[in-house]
Parts: structure tokens; sequence; C-alpha cells
């Protein structure tokens, strides 16, 4: 990533911003800005955003500025090239939602607020799908883009197996796509954690696995202000790859992991067909080793779980041994979905893998509100995108450090996921900040388990006492 062409660190460059109104007529935004923001994040399907303007005409009454406007925005950092390092919507425009807020800031000018979506998210609202959807989920959900939401935006999709058929009753584009996304598994690795969302460079319908596999984007690193220099001069590389604040937002919840099953789970698939049914029980040290993750792709080579394997009770049981969520399936057939038949009265069609998908899914998926969170501000440029790695260095807080290791936070190291990130673009001083919530499913070393660390228990007899309050006197 060539970035000498930087004057300063966050600088970016509005190279479009123009306000398509209701009537036809296109206004130029770009000297009117006073600040933008835009939200990407893998648990949203679509951006979302503000743009606050000065108004000095009265645009919002005159305009009118009704909510139906569009918004072509392209903005890059300077001495980037390329697409992908480009956030672009001016072919693909953002739609606006609504006038937010009007007020009055002296001078015979107003600051108005303008909220905007992308435009697939308003198509999403008027359509609805009314015909048989048939092929692979991944099939299914390139048609549903392509065909009901009518998008022209890059669409990054991983393969997934097996034919299906889905007979639509009159749901939504984006309920169908959610069918496809709970219920589909890589073609390739088996893997059931596929999510739906765009970000800015377009709409990815891909698992976790496929985002963990890829290398970091940035390096990132806390360092104390004042020192991000070279030779005296501020060293905007440096300053580009600082965090500037850092909060630990999230660690593992015992409870929470028992409740969502993340630890362990029970199946229970009921074939309405033959009236049998099968068990499957999930235990997530077992398929640990299984499943991809995070620090798999990292510079160890190794991931490990976020949970010691130490033995709770005295018969050897550890944390995956209780399942204590239990999930309840039919189905038409378990290899072949018997509930369809093709054109030539052949059941062509497969049975959900409703084990992998739903206990080996439930629990990954759960895992992201139970990992390693970390919430950042970095400085912003354009080439940072909603699930991407990034590299994170943190510096330990303890006052003695006996080795060089010792110097980064033990867990909070490593390779993370970008779960959501918020791009602010202050036209007053040209400078790009980004938020960020990252996320982390696993850890780089085996946490030690002792052999004798059961959970705390009395070893005498226990009491039980009965009280007899009698009469009132």
């Amino acid at each position: 990533m060539a970035l000498s062409g930087l004057k300063t660190a966050g600088e970016f460059n509005v190279l479009t911003a123009d306000l398509i109104l209701s009537t036809g007529e296109s206004v130029g935004l770009k000297a009117s800005i006073l600040g933008l923001t835009i939200f990407e994040s893998i648990d949203d399907i679509c951006l979302t955003g503000s743009i606050i303007i000065q108004d000095s005409i009265n645009l919002a009454s005159f305009g009118p500025l009704i909510g139906q406007e569009y918004l072509k925005l392209k903005i890059a950092t300077p001495s980037l090239s390329g697409e992908d390092n480009i956030i672009d919507y001016t072919d693909n425009a953002f739609m606006i939602t609504s006038l937010d807020e009007r007020t009055d800031i002296g001078n015979g000018t107003q600051g108005s607020i303008l909220t905007f979506v992308s435009r697939e998210f308003i198509v999403n609202q008027r359509s609805r799908i009314r015909r048989t959807l048939i092929g692979t989920y991944s099939d299914i959900v390139n048609q549903v883009l392509r065909k009901d939401l009518d998008s022209a935006k890059k669409f990054y999709i991983e393969p997934s197996v097996d034919s299906k058929k889905i007979i639509s009753p009159n749901i939504t584009p984006f309920g169908a796509i959610g069918i496809s996304t709970k219920n589909a598994v890589s073609k390739k690795y088996n893997d059931a954690t596929y999510i739906f969302f765009e970000n800015t460079l377009g709409f990815n319908f891909k698992t976790l696995g496929n985002l963990y596999f890829k290398p970091p984007t940035m390096l990132y690193e806390y360092t104390i202000p004042g020192t991000r220099t070279k030779n005296g001069v501020k060293d905007i590389i440096q300053e580009l790859s600082t965090i500037e604040n850092y909060k630990v937002t999230g660690a593992p919840d015992t409870v929470y992991n028992y409740t969502t099953g993340i630890y362990s789970s029970e199946l229970i698939v009921h074939d309405v067909i033959s009236k049998s049914y099968k068990t499957h029980t999930y235990n997530y040290i077992d398929s640990f080793d299984k499943e991809r993750h995070i620090d798999l792709f990292g510079k160890s080579g190794k991931a490990y779980p976020l949970v010691n394997k130490l033995k709770l009770t005295k018969d050897g049981k550890n944390v995956s041994s209780f399942p204590s969520k239990q999930y309840l399936q039919p189905t038409v057939g378990f290899d072949i979905d018997e509930s369809y038949e093709d054109d030539f009265n052949q059941y062509s069609f497969t049975a959900n893998r409703s084990p992998n998908v739903l206990q080996s899914r439930g629990s990954q998926m759960a895992m992201l509100q139970s990992a390693l969170q970390l919430s950042l501000d970095v400085i912003g440029n354009t080439t940072v995108s909603a699930g991407d790695i990034i590299e994170l260095r943190i510096p330990s807080t303890g006052v003695y450090k006996s080795t060089e290791p010792d110097r980064l936070d033990t867990l909070y190291n490593g390779n993370f996921m970008i779960r959501s990130l918020r791009h602010d673009f202050d036209i007053t001083t040209n400078k790009h900040t980004m938020s960020m919530n990252v996320t982390k499913d696993s850890i780089g070393k085996n946490l030690f388990a002792p052999t004798d660390n059961t959970e705390p228990k009395s070893e005498s007899p226990p009491k039980t006492i009965i009280e007899d309050w009698g009469d009132p006197a």
C-alpha cells in the first residue's frame, strides 16, 4: 500500500458528492459538506450513513428534500489508486431516506442532516418473491441479488453445496437470503457459518472461515502520543498504523456460552416420513480443530479454544460435557429431501445438513458475541472494510515485564476480524477517522489444564434443615 503521497495522516479527497433531487436536478455538495459518516458491519445487510451540509439557499424546502433523493459519492485516500481502494458510489448511488434535522447556524445558513442507505435496502422494502427458487443456496442468493434486488454491485460469493428448492411464500428478497444464509454449507470446506453483508467493496456471501483466511489488511499498534516521529518529524505511515484509543468490550461469558449452546448442544432430528429420529451432540472442544478459526491463519499457525479444557468434575467432565441447549428439527427424509420432486418425479434435492448447520453454526455465530472484542479508534483510510482481518499489538498493562513477549497483552494481540466499522470524514479538518469493533474467536496458545482443579464442592454430607414456624400467637 503506497501512501507516500500523503501530506497528513487521515487526509482524504472527496472526488464526487452530488445530490440528485426527485425533480431530476443535480446539486453539487462538495463545497457544502460539513461532515460525513458511513457505517458498515458484517451484522448488517447494507451500508448506512449520514451527511451534514450547510444550506444557504433553503434547499430543504425549495428542493424539496423529501427522502426520494440520490446521493453520488466518491472518496479516496490520496496516492491510492485502484477501485478496491476507493469508496465509489457514483454508479450505484445511495438513497436518501429522510431529512433528520434542520438547524439555523446563522448568517442566513442552516445545517441539515440527511440519512442515506444502499439502494438495495429500499428495493427490498417494496419487493416480494412469489416463485420457487432452485439451486445451491449460493446460486439462490445470487439470483435474488441480481433479479429481485436488481443490484449491479460487486458480489463476492463462496460456493455452497447441495441442490435446494425453496418455495418462497411472499417474502422479501432479504428474507429469502436469510433462509439461505442460515442453511448453506461451504462446498469446499464443509463450513456452515455463512453471512451476508455489504461493505465498501460490495456484497458478500461467505463463511467466517473464508474471512479468517485472508491476510491482515493493516497492522495497528498502540503507542504513546508524541512518539510517532521519524527523525523528529511526524511519521505518517506510523500514524496510520497507530491505535489512538482502545477499550476491551468483550470476553468469554460462561453463562452466555452454556445458554446459547456454544460449549455443547443436543439436536433431535425427526423424520416425518419414517416416524423415526436421530440424536446429535455437539462438543465445542472436540469439534474445534475441525472448524476454521482466526489464529489458525496468524503467525503462530495454531488456534486453540477460548476455554480451558480442565476437568470440572471428579468423573472427568469438562465444559463441553453438558448439552445445555437443545434443538428440535423436523425433516422429510434424512439424506434426500422427500418433500419435493423434480420434473421426472424424482427426489433430486438434498435434505438439510442439520447437525452441521444448526449446532456448529449456532456455536460459532454465538461465539462472535462472547469472544475477545475490542473497540478501536484509528486514523482512517479507504482500504479497510468490515470483514477484513487486521493485526493488533496491544501493550501489557502490568508493571513488571520479565521478557520481551511480556510487553504485549497475552490475549488481545494477533489477528482480529473487523466486525463493524464507522468512517467519519470531517471536512473542516480534512481528516478521516475510523471507529471499529474487532473480534477474535480463538487464542494462540493452549491453556494449562491441571488435573486436580475441579469445581470446589464440600466433601461433608449435605444437610437439609426443615423449619416449622408454627401457629401465630
